[in-house]
């Protein structure tokens, strides 16, 4: 079994080819691998940019099978993730909530989750 965990905060990792991961992705992406020192690097604070890259780690046990996380289907079969920008610095929740600022919508889906 190998871990995954799912994007918060955009970055570049090297190891996959330059790939760009975005916020709602689940890292590794597909047909890549992560060990899991990498995976808890990123889910740890940066010493550099005082930021989490990774959250809500858990064990892939199939390739297959989705991770539960934030996201509805739209009805043009888009997936809208949480928090959802909504213009002027407002953010979307889960439950329906606006929050302004990033940092709180982050902080406040996180919550909703636990």
């Amino acid at each position: 079994m190998s871990l995954q965990a799912k994007v918060v905060n955009r970055f570049q990792e090297t190891g996959h080819d330059d790939r760009i991961y975005q916020p709602g992705e689940i890292y590794p992406a597909e047909g890549y691998e992560a060990n899991d020192k990498r995976i808890s690097f990123l889910s740890n604070i940066h010493p550099k940019y005082n930021k989490i890259y990774l959250a809500e780690v858990q064990e892939n046990e199939s390739a297959t099978q989705p991770a539960a996380d934030s996201t509805v289907k739209e009805a043009d079969d888009t997936e809208k993730t949480f928090p959802h920008h909504v213009g002027g610095g407002t953010y979307e929740l889960s439950n329906g909530k606006k929050v302004k600022g990033k940092d709180e919508a982050l902080e406040a889906e996180a919550a909703l989750k636990e």
